[in-house]
Order: C-alpha cells, then sequence, then structure tokens
C-alpha cells in the first residue's frame, strides 16, 4: 500500500463578493492493504534477506575454485622448470665429460659441439619455464594478495560414503551444495514474488477521514462536519495479468536453471573422479616404465664411457628417460590437483 497523506483544502470569496464566506477541509487519506498483500511483502522481504548467507557461501565457492586453478597452476610451472633444470644440469655435466674426453683425444670434436648445442637448447626450455613460473606466481599474488602460497596447499580427498561405494558414473553431489542451495534460495524467492505480482497494478482501497469548517456570510457560525469516505476499484484484474504472468516465467526459468545445474555439477564430479581412478591406473604403469627407463640409461650411459656407442644414441636415451620420469611426476601432481577439484565439485570451500 502507499503511503497515507493528509490535505488541507480553504475556499473564500475575498477576491469574488467578499461576503465573508469561508469554508476550511482538512483530511487524511490512507490506502488500506488488500488481502494477503501485506504478509506476502513481509515474506519477501524475510526471503531475500535469507539470500545473503547463501550468496556469500556462493562467492566464496566461486573464490575458492579460482584460488584452486592459480595454485595448482603455480605447482605445475614450478614443477616443469623443477625438470627442465635437472635436464640442463645433466647436460650441462654431459658437456664437460664429452669436452673432457674431446680434448683427450677419445671423441671427435663434432661430438663436443652436439653437447654445446643439446645444452644450449635445454638452458633455454629452463628460461621459457622460469619465466612461465614467474607468470603463475605474479597471477596468484594479485588474486590472493599473499606473496607466496600456502605452506599446506594439497588436499585430502573428502569422505563420503555414497562417492566411495558408488561408481563414478553414478555420483551425486550434496543437495546442500552452496550453489544448489543458492539457487533453492532464490526459486523461494521468486514464488513469494510470483504471490506479490499478484498485487502489482492493483488499487489499493483508499479511506478518507477528516474534517469540514465552513460558514456562509460574516456573522454566521461555522458548522463544523465530519468527513468519512473510501473509494476502491470494481476490477483491476486486466492490470495484474501481465505482472503475474512474468513472474510466473521467471520462476519456471529458475526452476529449469536449477536442474541444468545439479546435472551439471553432477557430470563435472562424475568426470573427475573418472579422470583420478584412471590417472592412478597411469601412474602405476609409467612407475614400472620409470624404473626400466632409467637402468636403459645408465646402461648406455656406460656403454658410452667404453666407447661402445655415440652421444646421438647416449641423448636419444637420456631424452626418452627424462620423459617418462616427468610424465610420472606429472601424473602425481594432477592426481593431487584432481583431489582438489573433486572437493570444488562437491562444494567443498577453503
Amino acid at each position: 500500500a502507499d503511503a497515507s497523506s493528509m490535505n488541507v483544502i480553504h475556499k473564500n470569496d475575498v477576491v469574488a463578493t467578499d461576503d465573508g464566506f469561508q469554508e476550511w477541509e482538512a483530511f487524511v487519506e490512507m490506502p488500506l492493504w488488500l488481502a494477503g498483500q501485506k504478509q506476502s511483502q513481509l515474506m519477501l522481504s524475510e526471503k531475500m534477506a535469507a539470500e545473503l548467507p547463501a550468496y556469500k557461501q556462493q562467492i566464496r565457492l566461486e573464490s575458492s575454485a579460482k584460488v584452486r586453478e592459480l595454485i595448482w597452476n603455480v605447482i605445475l610451472a614450478e614443477t616443469t622448470a623443477k625438470q627442465v633444470h635437472q635436464s640442463w644440469q645433466t647436460a650441462q655435466k654431459l658437456h664437460q665429460d664429452v669436452a673432457a674426453r674431446v680434448k683427450a683425444g677419445e671423441l671427435a670434436g663434432t661430438e663436443r659441439l652436439l653437447a654445446s648445442t643439446h645444452e644450449l637448447d635445454i638452458q633455454s626450455e629452463y628460461l621459457l619455464a622460469q619465466a612461465e613460473l614467474e607468470h603463475t606466481l605474479k597471477s596468484y599474488q594479485r588474486f590472493t594478495g599473499e606473496s607466496t602460497l600456502p605452506e599446506i596447499y594439497e588436499e585430502t580427498r573428502h569422505q563420503d560414503s555414497d562417492l566411495t561405494q558408488r561408481h563414478h558414473s553414478l555420483a551425486v553431489i550434496d543437495q546442500q551444495h552452496p550453489s544448489l542451495v543458492f539457487i533453492d534460495q532464490q526459486i523461494n524467492t521468486l514464488r513469494i514474488q510470483q504471490d506479490v505480482a499478484g498485487f502489482d497494478g492493483a488499487v489499493n482501497p483508499n479511506l478518507s477521514l477528516g474534517m469540514q469548517s465552513g460558514r456562509g456570510e460574516r456573522g454566521e457560525h461555522f458548522n463544523n462536519s465530519i468527513i468519512l469516505g473510501i473509494n476502491f476499484a470494481l476490477d483491476d484484474r486486466v492490470f495484474r495479468q501481465p505482472a503475474v504472468a512474468d513472474a510466473s516465467v521467471a520462476l519456471a526459468d529458475a526452476e529449469i536453471s536449477r536442474k541444468q545445474l545439479e546435472r551439471e555439477l553432477n557430470s563435472i564430479l562424475s568426470s573427475n573422479l573418472h579422470d583420478l581412478e584412471t590417472k592412478r591406473q597411469q601412474l602405476e604403469l609409467i612407475s614400472t616404465q620409470d624404473k626400466e627407463t632409467q637402468q636403459y640409461f645408465a646402461l648406455q650411459q656406460r656403454a658410452f664411457e667404453l666407447g661402445e656407442i655415440d652421444l646421438v644414441n647416449v641423448l636419444r636415451s637420456q631424452s626418452i628417460a627424462n620423459e617418462v620420469h616427468n610424465r610420472k611426476e606429472l601424473l602425481q601432481i594432477q592426481i593431487k590437483q584432481l583431489v582438489a577439484q573433486i572437493n570444488q565439485a562437491l562444494g567443498i570451500i577453503l
């Protein structure tokens, strides 16, 4: 209902006959609530206030997703830089050994040139890896305001009996997931708004209460009377229908969005659980492969020292060994990252 208003009216004949005619009216107009209108407005206020905590949790969850992404970008870049640095150190040592053997006349000068070129290539890769690490770290610092990563950044997987007992394709998120809670609150608000829309465009009854005082001419006594009136619309449904239709459409859209969001969250969770299972299986295989390639590289190094093979074969076996070892380390990091992504999908806030 609109706010109450006060009206004061004065009439006289000063500019006309000046017979002393005067009339005063003072009255208050008070719009009245329609049945259920006030209750709907109060409920709407309560529902809108209830959205705030859910909104805060949703914002925190979105921030957690960004922080997790930035942290693991730094960890992956840091791992790559460390791996390339180790390869560079190995290339430096190999270059020094080859140079010494060339000087001693055991190897041709072209072998030293090949070793030097290999070292420079790895050094170039290391500089690029360091630049990428600095970039990811600065991105983390700009978003969080922290200069370094937290001491403990690895997450433990959220223990859920449904997740551990079911196949990953059947995993579902909890209905108390912050994103679902937030949209549920919005739907509750829209339902009340639909009720309130029934009063949008309605004409509220208006009660008038006041007093009138007047006289016909000078010498007469003032006659005083009470003013009491009420007005109401006979039919205002035509003005309400568009607002009700708009509110119904908004509610239907929100309910559809809620179902789509739940399907999307379940799909993300299932995909992450599948990836985690797959990468753990890959890690078992590549761990065995890593041991074998390291042993093969050690044998190739020994054969090179004995003059049985040339430097090209050593570099090839070293490249294979490094590639397998790096893939193993990367898988270990990706598994830890997937645990964080699963917690994010479950709605776990940092």
